[in-house]
């Protein structure tokens, strides 16, 4: 703790700091400590001081020209109730350019939307709607998405260790808690398909999946605004693409097996609200400054652009026949 009385600007005493003359004494008490003044002289100076101490609103100058009596004594009184704890400033500086987390999140969704059409539109999502996109490709959408799925709950668990405000770790909690297991659907899916558990349990992930998952549990583990503003990403629904990506399944003849468990995931993030998680999250956050702003939203853009990438390696890798990335 710093102890020099340059400290403060406008000192007072802390909420529950009290004060009672005791004949020559002044027992100055704070929780479980005390501080106890000896009066020299006879009158109402000190008490006073006190006072204004309590109130707060005079600077170390205005102290000393108030009381001329104890104008070389008040630098030290300072340290030493610093010392003890019994100081805080009147007033802290408004710091500008902060935005509370509603403002935040509205900022972040105008910057991903503007982002995400100046990306482009999804190369699978095109294939679908000219009706060049091929069976292998959406199988392979369906094992790349596993892996993300499968490493939710890994992503999402260091996430609960930051220190936040409750409802912040209450909602992570709960997001853990409903995503934990949902991999099932997808090894149902690509079981419909003709691919077995065992085998899609042995596929690697492509680079790019690779990259998503480890930048958002990156995020999860050492930056948990940026980990909460991207999970609309992964948790906002795509109704076109669901429905383009059911009427390109049955024109490819892929069972309704497949489709279904990956439509109903879909819906449950709907229905489960999952989308409005980073809105929700964000608005238990009552200031973030002008750089944790910038520096999340620059995170966030880029991985708008690995999803970018990881979309076209999916449409390029899985292009013809499929080939399971098994390499043991």
């Amino acid at each position: 703790m710093q102890t020099s009385h340059q400290r403060f600007t406008i000192p007072r005493f802390r909420n529950g700091v009290s004060y009672t003359r005791h004949e020559e004494e002044y027992h100055i008490d704070y929780r479980q400590q005390s501080v106890v003044l000896t009066v020299e002289q006879n009158d109402n100076t000190l008490d006073n001081f006190l006072l204004d101490l309590q109130k707060g609103g005079k600077t170390l100058v205005e102290l000393k020209s108030a009381y001329p009596a104890l104008a070389n004594e008040i630098e030290d009184l300072i340290v030493q109730f610093d010392n003890h704890y019994l100081l805080t400033e009147s007033h802290y500086p408004i710091i500008s350019d902060t935005l509370s987390g509603k403002q935040f999140a509205n900022k972040l969704k105008r910057y991903s939307l503007a982002w995400h059409a100046q990306l482009g539109t999804s190369a699978l999502y095109t294939a679908m709607s000219e009706g060049l996109a091929t069976r292998s490709q959406l199988i392979g959408f369906a094992i790349e998405y596993y892996h993300i799925v499968k490493a939710a709950p890994s992503i999402i668990a260091p996430a609960m260790s930051h220190k936040c405000p409750d409802p912040i770790s209450q909602g992570i909690k709960q997001l853990f808690l409903e995503e934990h297991d949902h991999e099932t659907l997808l090894l149902k899916a690509l079981s419909a398909a003709g691919i077995s558990e065992e085998k899609v349990k042995e596929t690697t992930p492509l680079s790019s999946t690779f990259s998503v998952y480890c930048t958002l549990g990156t995020f999860g583990r050492q930056h948990l605004l940026s980990f909460i503003s991207a999970l609309f990403l992964f948790e906002e629904p795509y109704p076109e693409f669901n429905l383009i990506f059911v009427k390109t399944c049955k024109a490819l003849d892929l069972p309704e097996g497949f489709w279904k468990p990956i439509a109903v995931h879909s819906a449950v993030n709907e229905e489960g609200g999952h989308h409005l998680i980073t809105d929700e999250l964000l608005g238990h956050i009552s200031a973030i400054s002008a750089e944790e702003a910038r520096v999340t939203l620059v995170h966030i853009m880029t991985l708008l652009e690995t999803m970018k990438i990881w979309d076209a390696q999916i449409c390029s890798t899985y292009e013809s026949d499929l080939e399971l990335r098994i390499f043991a």
